[in-house]
């Protein structure tokens, strides 16, 4: 009994292990959640038979995050916009969805911060970080999707979230990404009412 005891203990010690990483891997995930994107502000409104999104978005960066960018790592962050019917039976269903995303980087010969849209090419330079973080995280106008798609008898949501994409990220980087909460910059889906 042993003897048998002995030959499974190296399974049984694996086996153990491999579920203590995974809890503490789960748990660091659930807690990443950061407070490094926040929609500070949020307005729809219908302009020309269109619905238009408003937003202040405060983004700020840690450490890490910033010695990889003035190290001349691009990063691309995402606002994704969602308009949602609520239903009360069933799932709620996407009416609309759009999406603004921005290339960010360092120039470093320049010294400059470089911002692009990314739909548009439009692109400007920022003298400090402040500076090109406050100019992105402006929403102005943004084209959500025609107003005449909505029922006034139904009820709707507008979701705004803002991220960094990872997936972007340079193949070491976007590898650190998966285990390190310090890149996964997330704000959370914001709601606002219609």
């Amino acid at each position: 009994m042993t003897a048998n005891w002995l030959q499974r203990s190296p399974i049984f010690l694996l086996a153990t292990s491999i579920i203590v990483f995974m809890l503490v891997f789960l748990t660091a995930s659930a807690s990443a959640k950061t407070n490094a994107i926040q929609v500070n502000y949020l307005n729809v409104i219908e302009l020309n038979n269109e619905l238009r999104l408003d937003a202040e978005i405060a983004y700020e960066l840690n450490s890490e995050v910033r010695e990889a960018l003035i190290n001349g790592i691009p990063l691309i962050f995402q606002v994704e916009v969602q308009v949602v019917y609520l239903q009360n039976w069933f799932w709620d269903k996407v009416i609309a969805t759009a999406v603004k995303t921005h290339l960010l980087k360092y120039h470093i010969l320049s010294k400059q911060y470089l911002l692009e849209n990314l739909e548009t090419g439009e692109s400007d330079s920022f003298p400090d970080l402040e500076s090109v973080l406050k100019q992105q995280g402006r929403v102005s106008a943004m084209h959500i999707s025609k107003a005449d798609y909505l029922n006034l008898q139904q009820t709707y949501v507008v979701k705004v979230r803002s991220q960094l994409l990872t997936s972007k990220l340079p193949l070491p980087l976007r590898m650190k990404s998966y285990f390190s909460p310090k890149w996964r910059l997330d704000s959370g889906w914001y709601k606002w009412q219609l």
